[in-house]
């Protein structure tokens, strides 16, 4: 069924482990759900002496994302519509990419609107807004400031580098900190080193000097550090992603969040980060997640690719028993606040030819083939998110009696069935309220 490349894999990602388990049951229950509690009155403030409640889930308030790369970006519109709805059948949250020198070929010329010139993987950030409006899905900015994408027109000098960041933040600032609640502020710093193209004009503090600028001109916005392929190299107060982000914040730099990605590339699998690092040992990650937990920030799972490649054997397979296992650990944990899918579709990853199995199209690492039926990880994901992880329950209502129900953290459609005819509200369960439920029914 498996490689045996496939079993040490998996050997290290399912080892039984009780006291892991253990906390993955009850944290999903401590830390994703609560209770609510009702309270019903007549148009005339007198409290309703009973009701039946039907409450049914209808979204999560926990954010499962995926990047939105794709929009429009199919040869048959009978393909981008498929996309549409495939993504929003699973996905709360929507990655808006923003790479500089894709957003910004040529100086002064940003492709914002829906009508600009078309690049693959990189849809106008109008366009995948129309498409987040059209199906309430968050926006999330990706990112202001990643050294891998400077534009080849950017200035060379480190001064002149930094003002222009500073008109990027500013214009992207004005038409999208309204609309767009969360940023990456700055991407993957530690993979910078001389050998990367322009990294020599940011200067050595650039990551300090984008996290003011985006205070600056997102003061209300959530803002991310993001990080790839070190974060599991686990030292406690020495580990370097630890130590990067808690020195911006003794700085005085607003960060809101921590992206930690997993991209079950080469650098995870090697035989030496696999004896030294455990990036695919579920209680290496765990303590990781601890010990980010300790800088007082919401921890995202921010770019995640599992492998379902045809030379682990069953890849497929593969890929559904790595899903289910890391993502009921990440959700389970109490510092983290969002999971996000990288690639949707087999066929489209970067650097690799449209509906093919070259590149990194090769990792075959979507969650559902090019031809959009569900992978055997999309149909695990599909249970999670719309059958285990989801509340449908009812309340016999009674004045002056508990009148709680208890679910997963979301918003709720109630059917409050009373003596005197049937009302519907809408309620929003949330980890950030008291969840007291006062309705008025008239």
């Amino acid at each position: 069924m498996f490689t045996e490349e496939a079993e040490k894999y998996l050997n290290s990602l399912l080892k039984e482990d009780s006291e892991l388990d253990f906390k993955i049951k009850y944290g999903t229950e401590m830390y994703r759900k609560g209770f609510g509690r009702f309270t019903l009155r007549d148009k005339d403030g007198n409290d309703i002496p009973g009701a039946t409640i039907k409450l049914k889930q209808k979204s999560h308030e926990y954010k499962f994302g995926c990047n939105a790369f794709m929009i429009d970006s199919f040869p048959e519109t009978e393909q981008n519509q498929q996309y549409e709805e495939t993504f929003a059948s699973l996905f709360n949250l929507a990655v808006v990419p923003f790479y500089w020198s894709d957003l910004e070929p040529e100086p002064g010329k940003p492709r914002f609107g829906v009508n600009s010139p078309f690049i693959y993987r990189r849809p106008a950030p109008d366009r995948v807004l129309e498409f987040c409006r059209k199906y309430n899905i968050t926006p999330k900015g990706h990112p202001l400031c990643w050294h891998n994408f400077t534009p080849e027109w950017a200035p060379k000098n480190s001064r002149e580098l930094m003002k222009a960041l500073d008109k990027r933040f500013k214009e992207i600032s004005e038409r999208y900190a309204d609309i767009i609640p969360v940023w990456d502020v700055v991407n993957e710093a530690q993979t910078r080193h001389p050998g990367v193209r322009l990294t020599e004009s940011l200067p050595d503090d650039h990551v300090e000097r984008c996290f003011k600028l985006a205070e600056k001109y997102f003061p209300c916005n959530q803002k991310i550090y993001n990080d790839n392929i070190s974060w599991w190299n686990y030292q406690g107060d020495y580990t370097p992603v630890y130590l990067l982000v808690k020195t911006l914040m003794e700085h005085g730099c607003q960060v809101d969040g921590l992206g930690l990605q997993y991209h079950m590339f080469n650098n995870m699998k090697s035989d030496s980060v696999m004896q030294v690092n455990r990036p695919l040992s579920p209680r290496c990650v765990w303590r990781a997640l601890d010990q980010y937990a300790k800088l007082g920030i919401p921890l995202n799972m921010s770019e995640v690719s599992l492998l379902s490649c045809r030379t682990l054997g069953d890849g497929d397979e593969f890929q559904a028993l790595a899903l289910e296992r890391l993502y009921r650990l990440w959700f389970s944990h109490p510092a983290t606040e969002a999971i996000v899918w990288w690639n949707l579709v087999d066929g489209t990853a970067a650097y690799a030819p449209l509906g093919s199995e070259e590149g990194e199209n090769r990792l075959r690492a979507g969650l559902v083939n090019y031809d959009f039926t569900d992978k055997k990880a999309c149909k695990v994901l599909r249970r999670l998110l719309n059958e285990e992880w989801h509340t449908e329950t009812s309340v016999e209502y009674r004045a002056g009696g508990d009148n709680r129900f208890h679910g997963f953290y979301g918003e709720y459609e109630a059917e409050i069935i009373t003596d005197n005819g049937t009302f519907r509200r809408t309620v929003d369960l949330s980890k950030h309220s008291f969840n007291e439920f006062v309705i008025t029914l008239k």
